[in-house]
């Protein structure tokens, strides 16, 4: 019986994990059994005590409180529950369909059968893909997790189910607990050729590809021929760790066996030249591979374009996109992005805006990482009037830009803005976007957009935005305290000026001359000349003399 057996033990561990709320979903299970009620209503209370795919066979000793009816002949004939992931069969049986070699000892050495499990699909092959992992086998992983410790429970895995189980939690990036898995359960398995590749793909997703190898090195001692999807994930994972050294001895091993390397083999040890800058040799591989009879796909071409391009050669990595496009291959967007790559780090910002025009009429449609690289590099060096332009476009494709993005923008806007006044409009409209999506703003970006503000003469907004970022700790520099001051003073706003200048005092900074000279020259042209006069005494104090002497007070006759 050996889904209910499997059944109760589900209880049991849920009940150790969960508490007392689970005891009326199991007093609800052996109620059913007992009373042999129909086969629908077994198999709801099944579900509601969480018989999570129960790994295919997955038989533990059953307890001692176990009631014995469920052994009489009478429940041999009723059901066996065979719970396999994602698929969950109930089947009929009689006794004669046990077969002897499907046993497990109880503790009371007695022998509890069980019956081979049927799915609807083969276990030793995934039906499953990366992007459905974590919906589809999120109750397989949780499962395992609750699995009792092996004080408690025995485990024995027929090899085709291990390799399942294991599949799942490769594809889920359950890396620890896939080897809790093979180290507690691999001892009582017959060990296949999918079992070794399935290790190989763990270790090396786990960047550790040197267990992988000495992996390999026992699969072959064990007679097995590894395919050549095992030795490319192993070259691969050198490949990307910088050993290439060691991608070439497993490529040395393929020819000794007689495993003929597929173009994806050839691409990884590619970017694994251009990798470590060895781009020479990467081209010269290139050249040998259209010379065999391989095939170079467009990964071979982006492989060899992203080398150049990372020496400085993005000439040379637009010839070879032109190259294969005329062998019939259509780039995508991935080879258009190494190229934007390749201008932003040589200096030629501008020469990816013409190969955005070219990657639009080759249908090829850009990304937000195409974007989001144009608009880098052309802020990088300071091509603003352009970068509006990409940024602008962003938004209407709804592009979102990260705050990194937004503040150089911002930074670029209100430097250039010093020269062209029309860009103003479009620092505060940024700035504005920025406050709305609740980015944080750098320092220096609000210390230049207060400048911008007064620029503009939106004065209020500037000294909000000073108020702001002494509210949250930030000193601004001399400069913005100063360049406040004189707008304000322009525009004939003395008093809101003096509180500016407090500001500057309680700042804790020793003011320069700049603001007395400001100040004491406004209020004499304003008649306040106690209060000039008390601000010369202020800066007297402070060990300056300003140039601009408060006028002196002559009483009326």
């Amino acid at each position: 019986m050996a889904g209910i057996h499997d059944s109760y033990q589900d209880c049991m561990a849920i009940l150790r994990s969960r508490g007392k709320r689970f005891r009326e979903v199991l007093k609800d299970f052996w109620v059913t059994i007992s009373h042999h009620t129909t086969r629908s209503k077994v198999v709801q209370v099944v579900a509601n005590v969480r018989v999570l795919a129960n790994f295919a066979q997955s038989f533990v000793s059953l307890p001692s409180d176990m009631p014995s009816s469920l052994f009489s002949p009478t429940s041999l004939q009723h059901l066996v529950f065979s719970v396999a992931p994602l698929v969950s069969t109930v089947q009929n049986i009689t006794p004669t369909a046990l077969h002897t070699n499907n046993r497990f000892p109880n503790k009371d050495g007695t022998q509890i059968h069980f019956a081979h499990i049927k799915t609807h699909q083969s276990l030793t092959t995934p039906f499953f893909s990366k992007d459905t992992v974590n919906s589809r086998w999120k109750d397989v992983v949780e499962a395992i997790r609750a699995l009792p410790t092996s004080e408690d429970v025995e485990f024995t895995r027929i090899t085709s189910d291990f390799n399942h189980i294991l599949t799942s939690l490769v594809l889920a990036d359950e890396f620890e607990l896939a080897l809790k898995l093979c180290s507690s359960l691999s001892y009582a398995l017959t060990l296949d050729e999918y079992t070794y590749s399935l290790w190989v793909s763990l270790y090396c997703k786990k960047d550790d590809p040197e267990t992988a190898k000495s992996i390999l090195a026992h699969m072959l001692e064990d007679g097995f021929q590894p395919k050549v999807a095992t030795f490319t994930t192993l070259i691969n994972s050198f490949c990307k760790a910088g050993k290439l050294q060691q991608a070439y001895e497993i490529f040395e091993v393929m020819g000794q066996i007689g495993c003929e390397p597929t173009i994806h083999t050839y691409n990884c040890l590619l970017k694994g030249l251009c990798f470590l800058g060895r781009v020479e040799e990467a081209y010269e591989l290139l050249l040998n591979i259209k010379k065999s009879k391989k095939k170079p796909d467009l990964y071979t071409y982006t492989a060899v374009m992203d080398g150049f391009c990372k020496v400085g050669r993005s000439s040379e990595a637009l010839e070879l996109l032109e190259e294969a496009m005329e062998m019939g291959l259509t780039p995508n967007v991935v080879s258009y992005n190494t190229l934007f790559n390749g201008y932003f780090k040589e200096g030629r910002p501008l020469d990816g805006i013409g190969l955005l025009r070219k990657m639009k009429e080759e249908n090829c449609v850009p990304d937000r990482i195409t974007y989001s690289t144009l608009l880098h590099g052309l802020l990088k060096w300071g091509e603003i009037g352009a970068a509006l332009s990409i940024y602008q476009e962003m938004l209407k494709l709804e592009f979102g830009v990260d705050g990194r993005l937004m503040n150089s923008l911002l930074r670029g806007l209100c430097r250039q803005s010093r020269k062209e006044k029309e860009l103003l409009e479009h620092a505060y409209e940024v700035f504005e976007r920025m406050q709305s999506r609740r980015l944080a703003i750098d320092p220096i970006g609000y210390e230049l957009v207060i400048e911008a503000f007064c620029s503009g003469k939106k004065l209020d907004k500037a000294l909000d935005n000073l108020y702001e970022i002494v509210r949250i700790g930030y000193s601004p520099k001399a400069f913005t305290f100063s360049n406040l001051i004189r707008v304000l003073c322009q525009e004939g706003k003395v008093h809101k000026a003096l509180l500016v200048f407090v500001l500057v005092l309680k700042d804790g900074k020793s003011p320069s001359k700049v603001p007395f000279n400001l100040l004491i020259n406004e209020l004499n042209q304003q008649g306040m000349l106690l209060n000039a006069r008390y601000l010369y005494g202020v800066a007297l104090k402070c060990g300056m003399v300003p140039r601009n002497k408060p006028r002196v007070y002559l009483p009326a006759d």
